[in-house]
């Protein structure tokens, strides 16, 4: 059975009216995902509405690159860092825009927060998540 198209948008509804990520919880192995699932893809368990909970903006990069192309081959005016991000009390990782000119640096392992578009521009959707800025 398909979910509705309202149980697929809470992710994104919580997004545009609140400063925080919504995850969800495994009630089999209790692994936590972001963005929410609504089943375990280890243990496929479903994941009910009750196992959803909120998590913070907060999170450390795993894994990064500076991007010089768009996705469709062509230079970017500046190039960007894009992060593979481990969002706080979760098990998931989120790609995301760090926020830094310093294109040399290695930023394994540092805290970045998510920086969300003012609540009156939110559209409920990941464009709502404009970039991560490193925490000192």
């Amino acid at each position: 059975m398909r979910p509705g198209p309202l149980k697929r948008d809470k992710f994104f509804q919580h997004l545009k009216k609140k400063d925080t990520f919504l995850a969800s919880r495994c009630p089999g192995c209790n692994k936590v995902f972001f963005p929410p699932r609504l089943y375990c893809e280890d243990c496929f368990c479903d994941i009910p509405d009750r196992a959803w909970k909120e998590v913070p903006l907060t999170g450390r990069i795993r894994l990064f690159t500076v991007a010089m192309l768009n996705p469709y081959g062509e230079k970017l005016k500046e190039p960007k860092v894009m992060a593979l991000i481990q969002i706080d009390r979760t098990d998931s990782l989120m790609i995301g825009v760090i926020n830094t000119k310093n294109l040399d640096a290695d930023i394994t392992g540092r805290k970045v927060k998510a920086v969300l578009q003012p609540k009156s521009k939110r559209e409920g959707t990941l464009k709502d998540i404009m970039y991560y800025n490193l925490l000192k």
